[in-house]
């Protein structure tokens, strides 16, 4: 919870804040990814009328296995946040609208841990490499990585050496 009492005390001021925001591990396409240290928000926030104005740089480590050789990646997370929350009367019964989507707030404190979650997940890359020309599990050599290599380097290359085989039978 972001404490936004000194922007209440001094409205259409910007108030400069940092803020960390634990995030649980996530399950992305299949893979999880963890956060091991809090996701650090920092920048500044302004209260005008009734609506809270939060302009920071969020940044955050993701902790995830690599695609190709299932090595441990650590991936830097960096987004920009600028988002309006409006404030809520809590005595307000209307009913909401399921499809719309307001950030809202009431009382001094800010809730923003949804926010920095979706921020981070929208970050992440849809594969973790732990490089760019990572070559993947290496197998020791023998005859079968030959065989295994060969089947790589062409989409066709099971068929040719299923054909191979049976032109010796």
């Amino acid at each position: 919870m972001l404490d936004i009492t000194a922007a209440l005390k001094a409205p259409g001021t910007s108030i400069p804040f940092e803020h960390m925001e634990e995030l649980p591990p996530v399950q992305t396409l299949g893979e999880e990814v963890t956060f091991p240290k809090p996701a650090r928000v920092k920048g500044e926030f302004t209260l005008m009328d009734d609506a809270l104005v939060i302009d920071a740089a969020l940044t955050a480590t993701a902790v995830a296995t690599c695609a190709r050789c299932l090595e441990t990646v650590e991936y830097p997370v960096k987004a920009k946040i600028y988002e309006t929350f409006l404030r809520a009367d809590p005595r307000d019964t209307a009913e909401e609208d399921p499809w719309e989507e307001r950030l809202v707030f009431t009382g001094h404190r800010v809730d923003i841990s949804h926010l920095v979650m979706s921020l981070a997940v929208l970050d992440l890359p849809i594969r973790f490499l732990c490089a760019k020309d990572c070559a993947g599990i290496t197998l020791e050599s023998d005859d079968s990585a030959n065989e295994e290599e060969t089947l790589d380097e062409h989409p066709f290359g099971a068929l040719k050496q299923l054909f191979t085989k049976f032109q010796e039978e």
